[in-house]
């Protein structure tokens, strides 16, 4: 053993002083044997006008077809012969395509997969076609292996020889009898039954959709029983299923799928009942996925022990490639899709972590995966054996039907030469019209932490051209993972990797001996701990996009030589472990020695309880309707929906804390009075009723009047309002008499606000405000007033000419008082829209901004700000919630966000334009369709979109007009804390998962009782731009404080947290900081409380 390292470890020097290896290396045709090619011959009767998906190409699956040890290939073609190849080892492979009689010559073929049907311990092939459509004619075909190189098609007999519109098959046990049975994943073409709400999924297609097919075997009948009704599965003709993914999913011990639909329909999740049928639970689990859908992988991604789920679509890279393809919905046709009962959907591909808690966030943006272009097939597995699952996807299309330039030459009326007015145009000629889609393959090595790096290139994986099926194999029994790929118009690709020969990374490999007529143990299940590692694998044969691999596990170990233990959960339920195994081992488990019946793990006590519905609140938030990009189109998001807002405190002394809910505009405000039983009273007031015309975004109980009695001010605000309209006037209700009266005595200021903190910043005895504004209606970017009150003592204000600088202080979205310099004078910290983290030094009264700050160089999109201590050395730490990391936008201080904003057409209105750097070069976010809807004259300056894609700003708009106009810029947005130490402040970030979303709202606790502080943080944005899609992957974040500044995040399944929505408000209900209450927009409020801990 000493010797083979030492033998390697100088091949490894001798290679990296020579030549650089690269992780995989493409092999040739001559290396190989494999002559396989996917051509496409397109004709005036049959083409991609004819047939939508004409372009999506075929599946590949592997598999012992002779159980002699070594993998073979089994390639897909469309419209020429399968071909079958015998593995002879060292990467050797024969054709014996004819004399097994499994050419499936002609007509039209999609998925494939190599999987033991009949229970006799060999494997068969499923090849799904289409058929019945048009002159397609073709049904399914399943070939028997005859144990001899040889098959026979019998899909017949096993009733499995579907006609119609088929993709792929999975082949599973999700009864748990023994057998395999089928899940058919079929798709769709656009027909008059096409269009409308989301009931359409419940009118029954023959041809189009789905089935789920029960096996008989156990019951001795070599027969598949069509049971999709009764199970519970969809199979309408909106169901444009292109992936297909087999999965536990909520780890109960019973399989569950998910399906990729394009176009329209929904995803589908089904959760496996464990009794025979499923529940569709896409939108109580995701909050958004894919647009178009495509091919799938589900893995564990973060090594947590939880499947993970990502799905494909067709966002370009490119930016030129982007510019000049549909994207998006507009806004209007997205809550259009929303009303008519559809998830939210958006074009970009979507990974989903498990939150184990039966939810997911989708951080497909965190991790920069999103952007593949039009993208197939996507392999979740550790191909450079360091323990951590990479990612490999598949790209590349013939034509694009989605170039504007080409939708415009079909449905113009007015363009020459379009299709308008040349009716009579050929398929050909349309065809011609779109731009070539030849794009490179993308591999990603995952980093950890929801980070990945873009090793395509580097790893050899860049293939530039129109890849469709791919799947993993080790085709030498090396210990790592090899691919093949099934290309359009070109060879197939085989790849061999490099990581054992080269690298010297260590693995463990598995495979299984199951009974009945399971024999390979498909769908079990394997937890792996390795010192600090803990991973997971599941056994199932379909993946990436119309393909499947063979059974059997392999696990990266880096450089471990030993493994701890290894549990194996088998689909019978029954688990067996075993202890201390050498890594490089090959280990096969039989299902005849596993005794224990599965459970699901022990639930440990979850730190929160939600209580969703509070005894005795019968609020909830209703947000009126309107929409900001119609009057500003051009908005990252919309400012009008910033509610509720909420303050708590013991108006009445008895003990007991009292809740106002502030409305949305035409909604009642409502004051509830808590009880000694844990319940609320609602306390009646007229005002309410009369005010509720107002938006309400913040509030504040205090003593304006010196009479110890609680006082209300609420904040008013609403983009739909113009400037000075009445409704934008701040009230003050002041408690006299045990009533509420709203008093006229606050300066006449009506603008868009935002919050209200009250403190005698200038100690005469009475309490003063810090009133700030959130916007200048109609005019986002400039900014509005904030004022400074100076209170009489009687509650009557004024604005205070000591601190007059009111425009200076940007587009404020929270603030607070705190004492930076003890000085025994709070000073003010504010935080805002492209601002930075600001501070005003409070002089004995006076306000002066402290320009050294180092927060004021933090310009980003700010939410929050919270002052608490994390790291117990009795200084005040400033913790600020920020926009996050997971969109699209990617800005540092050397590449930042810009907004250029101003009447930029001259027709009295303000227009903004937001730009991102890549590359050295600057772009603006927003496409050609999406600024002429703004300035018209973009349209006619740019009439082609090839015209207008790709360029800079500066083309698009003259240096000149830029420097007439107003500038800001972001250079950071992630949530971070300023730690303050020896009189100053150092940045440190909050961890990973807090960067997932938007933080609105920051609290601190500590739930553990270690005495150190820590943190809950909530957010969300849902009404935003198509662009940015729906920020909303925070359920509430709990993260662990070491007492000394760091924080860990603590996963959702321990949290127990699991708020869904835009969190406006979150403020402690009690003393003790154990419960709190949650506003969210448009919603009903949530209390979370801290469970007792054993």
């Amino acid at each position: 053993m000493r010797c083979f390292i030492k033998i390697n470890f100088l091949i490894f020097l001798f290679i990296s002083c020579n030549k650089e290896v690269k992780l995989f290396e493409k092999l040739s045709q001559s290396e190989t044997g494999i002559d396989f090619r996917n051509d496409l011959n397109e004709n005036e009767k049959f083409n991609l006008i004819e047939y939508l998906y004409f372009y999506n190409g075929g599946g590949v699956a592997t598999g012992d077809i002779n159980n002699d040890g070594l993998v073979d290939i089994y390639f897909s073609s469309n419209q020429g012969s399968n071909k079958l190849y015998l593995n002879k080892g060292n990467f050797n492979f024969i054709d014996i395509t004819k004399t097994a009689g499994v050419e499936s010559s002609n007509e039209w073929k999609t998925g494939v997969s190599l999987v033991d049907v009949n229970g006799d311990g060999y494997l068969d092939i499923y090849q799904n076609r289409l058929g019945g459509y048009k002159d397609i004619k073709g049904k399914n075909q399943l070939f028997i292996n005859n144990k001899d190189l040889t098959f026979t098609e019998r899909a017949s007999d096993f009733g499995l020889d579907f006609e119609g519109f088929s993709t792929h098959s999975a082949f599973f046990d999700y009864d748990g009898d023994g057998d395999l049975d089928l899940y058919l994943l079929n798709h769709s073409v656009h027909t008059e039954r096409s269009y409308g709400n989301y009931k359409l999924r419940f009118e029954k297609s023959e041809r189009s959709g789905d089935k789920l097919y029960r096996n008989e075997l156990d019951k001795g009948n070599f027969f598949f029983e069509d049971v999709s009704e009764e199970s519970g599965i969809l199979s309408s003709n909106i169901g444009y299923g292109l992936g297909i993914g087999i999965s536990d999913i909520n780890r109960d011990g019973c399989d569950d799928i998910y399906i990729s639909n394009d176009f329209r329909e929904n995803d589908y999740l089904y959760l496996n009942n464990c009794d025979g049928t499923f529940s569709e639970s896409l939108e109580a689990y995701m909050n958004h996925t894919s647009r178009f859908s495509m091919g799938n992988d589900i893995a564990d991604i973060n090594n947590d022990q939880y499947p993970d789920v990502f799905v494909l679509d067709m966002l370009p890279e490119d930016e030129k490639i982007l510019k000049r393809s549909a994207g998006d919905d507009s806004y209007e046709i997205y809550e259009m899709k929303l009303r008519f009962g559809f998830n939210k959907q958006f074009s970009r591909n979507t990974l989903q972590l498990n939150n184990k808690n039966n939810s997911f966030s989708e951080v497909s943006q965190i991790a920069d995966i999103h952007a593949t272009d039009w993208s197939w097939s996507t392999l979740i597995e550790d191909f450079d054996l360091d323990s951590k699952n990479d990612i490999y996807i598949t790209n590349g299309i013939v034509k694009r039907p989605n170039d504007m330039d080409y939708i415009n030459f079909i449905s113009n009326e007015k363009l020459d030469g379009g299709l308008s007015q040349n009716p009579n145009l050929l398929n050909r000629k349309l065809i011609d019209e779109m731009p070539s889609g030849k794009v490179s393959n993308y591999a990603f090595k995952n980093l950890s932490d929801l980070s990945f790096d873009n090793v395509s290139s580097s790893w050899g994986l860049d293939f530039n051209g129109y890849s469709n099926g791919s799947t993993y194999e080790d085709f030498d029994n090396d210990g790592d993972y090899d691919l093949v790929v099934n290309n359009i118009n070109d060879n197939a690709l085989l790849y061999r990797n490099n990581s054992r020969e080269y690298y010297l990374k260590n693995y463990l490999k598995v495979d299984f001996n199951g009974i009945k007529n399971n024999l390979y143990g498909v769908g079990a299940k394997v937890l792996l701990w390795a010192k600090e590692r803990s991973l997971y694998k599941e056994n199932f044969l379909n993946r990436g996009f119309m393909s499947s691999k063979s059974s059997g596990l392999l696990f990266g170990l880096d450089t471990l030589d030993m493994v701890d233990s290894i549990m194996v959960i088998w689909p019978s339920k029954k688990i067996q472990t075993i202890y201390n195994i050498k890594s490089n081992s090959h280990l096969i488990f039989n299902e005849a020695d596993a005794e224990k019946k599965y459970q699901e793990l022990i639930k440990s006590r979850e730190f929160f309880h939600v209580n969703k519905s509070v005894d005795g609140i019968k609020y909830e938030h209703k947000e009126n309707i309107f929409n900001d990009f119609n009057r500003e189109r051009l908005l990252p998001y919309m400012i009008s929906k910033e509610g509720p807002a909420i303050s708590v405190s013991d108006i009445n002394e008895d003990g007991n804390y009292d809740l106002f809910f502030g409305s949305a505009s035409f909604s009642e405000s409502k004051l509830y009075l808590g009880t000694d039983r844990g319940n609320y009273i609602e306390n009646e007031i007229s005002f309410f009723k009369d005010d509720f015309i107002a938006e309400d975004v913040d509030a504040e109980f205090f003593d304006v009047d010196g009479d110890k009695d609680l006082d209300l001010y609420v904040v008013s605000a609403g983009n739909e309002f113009p400037y000075s309209a009445e409704s934008l006037r701040d009230r003050l209700y002041v408690l006299d008499n045990n009533k509420y009266e709203r008093k006229k005595s606050l300066p006449d200021i009506a603008q868009h606000g935002s919050v209200v903190r009250n403190y005698d910043y200038d100690k005469d005895g009475d309490n003063d405000l810090f009133v700030a504004g959130r916007v200048v209606s109609g005019k986002y970017g400039f900014s509005p007033n904030s004022y400074f009150l100076s209170n009489d003592g009687s509650g009557f204000f004024t604005i205070d000419s000591l601190n007059s600088f009111s425009n200076d202080f940007g587009m404020i979205t929270d603030a607070t008082w705190h004492d930076i310099n003890d000085d025994g004078y709070k000073d003010l910290i504010t935080c805002g829209d492209w601002n930075g983290i600001n501070l005003y030094i409070n002089n004995k009264g006076k306000l002066i901004r402290d320009e050294s700050f180092i927060g004021s160089e933090l310009r980003g999109l700010w939410f929050s700000i919270h002052i608490v201590d994390v790291n117990n050395d009795g200084a005040k730490d400033i913790i600020a919630g920020n926009f996050g990391e997971n969109s699209k936008l990617n800005v540092n201080k050397l590449n930042p966000l810009r907004m250029y904003f101003g009447d930029l057409d001259d027709n009295n209105s303000i227009e903004q334009l937001i730009s991102f750097q890549k590359e050295g070069k600057e772009f603006l976010i927003f496409n050609k369709d999406e600024l002429s809807k703004q300035l018209n004259y973009i349209a006619k300056k740019f009439v082609s979109y090839n015209d207008f894609a790709g360029l800079e700003v500066v083309d698009i708009f003259s240096e000149k007009t830029l420097l007439e106009n107003k500038m800001l810029e972001v250079n950071e947005l992630r949530s971070l804390i300023l730690l303050s130490k020896d009189d100053k402040y150092e940045v440190s970030y909050l961890p990973r998962m807090a960067q997932i979303s938007p933080v609105r709202e920051i609290q601190h606790l500590d739930y553990n009782n270690d005495s150190n502080t820590d943190i809950i943080i909530f957010g969300n944005m849902t009404s935003v731009s198509p662009y940015f899609g729906s920020l909303d992957s925070n359920y509430g974040i709990l993260l662990k404080g070491d007492g000394k500044g760091e924080f860990k995040y603590i996963d959702q399944k321990k949290s127990g947290l699991n708020v869904r929505g835009d969190v406006s408000k979150v403020l402690p209900l009690d003393k003790n900081r154990s419960k709190f209450v949650i506003g969210i927009n448009g919603n009903k409020p949530s209390i979370i409380s801290l469970n007792d801990q054993d």
